[in-house]
């Protein structure tokens, strides 16, 4: 009984040897784990979407041909920003000159009170209802017999002037033109001194284009388009009437694919805001319209 007693007092062999209880674990443990790799998971689709959307220039090299910029046909960007269209250099190549640099005319580009008075003579020939060889033909003739020096022109008769005219093929209006050329001296003489170069309201750098066209109005036989062409061929003398395009050039121009805009093309890299440049592509444009030399260019 006192055996049974103590067993019954003493702890039993199972409370000797205590087993610890299996800690649970908590949850607040677990899911910060989880967080953190969810946190690397991101991190890394960041990085990777950092890397995708990194500039090209740090990421592996382009080809040559991804390199190239994607450029029209007929336009493209200089380094300095103009544009450039290469098809100007090749119009003026073959068909661009210095009006009348094909006559007798000494130094069509300088302002000489000849040189203007020649242009205008040109203006006048080459607007009346007469074939652009027939007029080409009458300009020539009319410098070679110095129509183009005022005081040559002033000291000619109506008869001799008819002659001059007769001998360029000038036939048709030749009776009327001889009797307005008359008129043309006088005017030249008494509003601007014998020299049209005072007709520009300004200089020959800063004079108004509209000023101009006004005044040139008051002279008979020359009409607006007579005007226009007298503007399209004496921009290289008078660099205030640049840059100018003859309508129909303007139209010329579209139809061989570039700009028909005047100033777009006076800004481009060929012309580069260059009088003389300008007024050789005026040229240019209407010999080739003259001519019907478009699909050389298309």
């Amino acid at each position: 009984m006192v055996s049974t007693r103590a067993q019954t007092k003493g702890p039993s062999k199972d409370q000797d040897i205590k087993t610890p209880a299996k800690e649970t674990p908590k949850k607040r443990t677990h899911s910060k784990t989880e967080t953190s790799n969810t946190s690397k998971k991101v991190a890394s689709t960041k990085k990777a979407k950092k890397e995708t959307d990194h500039p090209p220039s740090e990421q592996e090299p382009k080809s040559e041909a991804e390199e190239k910029p994607t450029t029209s046909k007929s336009k493209s960007k200089s380094k300095s920003g103009a544009s450039t269209y290469p098809k100007i250099e090749r119009v003026i190549e073959k068909y661009g000159a210095i009006p009348l640099s094909d006559t007798a005319l000494e130094d069509p580009q300088s302002p000489k009170p000849e040189t203007i008075l020649a242009l205008l003579l040109n203006a006048m020939f080459s607007s009346a209802r007469i074939s652009h060889e027939l007029a080409a033909k009458t300009i020539a003739t009319a410098i070679k017999a110095d129509y183009h020096k005022i005081d040559t022109l002033r000291k000619s008769s109506w008869d001799e002037r008819t002659q001059v005219l007769t001998d360029g093929g000038y036939t048709r209006y030749r009776e009327k033109t001889a009797t307005g050329l008359g008129e043309l001296v006088e005017l030249i003489d008494s509003k601007y001194e014998g020299d049209l170069n005072n007709l520009l309201p300004g200089s020959r750098t800063d004079s108004s284009s509209s000023d101009i066209r006004k005044r040139l109005k008051e002279i008979k036989g020359l009409g607006d388009v007579g005007i226009d062409i007298f503007m399209d061929t004496a921009q290289a003398v008078w660099p205030c009437l640049a840059p100018f395009l003859d309508p129909r050039s303007a139209k010329t121009a579209d139809a061989l694919g570039l700009p028909s805009d005047a100033q777009t093309l006076w800004e481009s890299k060929e012309i580069d805001q260059d009088p003389v440049r300008m007024c050789k592509l005026a040229s240019a444009l209407t010999n080739v319209r003259l001519d019907k030399h478009e699909g050389e260019f298309m």
